[in-house]
């Protein structure tokens, strides 16, 4: 049995989230039917994490293990060869049996895209069109407050069991012509906790909420919601991080 670790590529916009889910267009499905043709056998691949209807993957990690013999520098042309032109596998290779693409990660670093320019339907699926001016240095002053070990789950989807204590290691936020890039590293993310901590810095450079408020509600542990929630156009899952050693 061969462990093969993936790395993918791929544009969200006319997907339903990377898991695999019924009758739906996702990623997973597409690679699994692809790998289906390749190794005459089902295959389930293993995610480093879920991204969700609209996100884009540009270093999205995956596994799988497979009885087909074949050498580590065909894997990454044979796959290409049966998957859709929106999803591309940008490199292959052999991984220990210990290796896994979720529990492996030491660190994920996502983008999220914004325009403050006029609409453009080129875009539209790639950078969120917000279309109005935000203050910058409101939003970089406030996304200090999420820098360190914190418990999310005021910035995150509601799960009874999950753990939502994150550390972040990294928000900055630059401007390019109107741009504005958002960059967050961090050991682990939970769902929808990308889109919420933008949507949060967004209503502060907005001028409609203030620091203080995105402080309350962080440290209130869950019990007070951030309702504000960036759309899933900008967001990327630009690369994760594994000890190589």
């Amino acid at each position: 049995m061969t462990r093969v670790k993936c790395i993918v590529n791929y544009d969200g916009s006319k997907f339903h989230g990377f898991q695999i889910q019924n009758k739906l267009r996702t990623v997973q499905g597409e690679i699994q039917k692809a790998l289906k043709n390749i190794c005459k056998e089902e295959i389930i691949i293993h995610g480093s994490g879920r991204t969700d209807a609209k996100v884009h993957g540009v270093k999205q990690v995956f596994h799988f293990d497979t009885t087909r013999e074949m050498p580590e520098s065909q894997w990454k042309r044979a796959i290409n060869h049966f998957l859709p032109n929106d999803i591309y596998i940008l490199d292959t290779k052999f991984v220990s049996n210990d290796f896994h693409s979720r529990y492996s990660a030491i660190k994920k670093e996502y983008h999220y895209l914004l325009s403050t320019n006029e609409y453009s339907p080129f875009q539209t699926n790639y950078i969120f069109q917000y279309g109005r001016s935000l203050d910058i240095n409101l939003m970089k002053e406030a996304a200090k407050i999420f820098i360190g070990v914190h418990d999310f789950a005021s910035f995150c989807s509601y799960d009874q069991y999950g753990n939502t204590i994150r550390e972040l290691y990294e928000l900055s936020i630059s401007n390019d012509n109107g741009i504005i890039k958002f960059v967050l590293v961090g050991n682990g993310f939970r769902r929808y906790m990308v889109r919420h901590i933008v949507g949060g810095l967004i209503q502060v450079g907005a001028k409609r909420i203030t620091k203080e408020r995105l402080q309350e509600l962080l440290d209130s542990n869950g019990q007070k919601k951030c309702l504000f929630k960036a759309k899933p156009q900008g967001l990327y899952l630009y690369e994760v991080f594994y000890d190589e050693n």
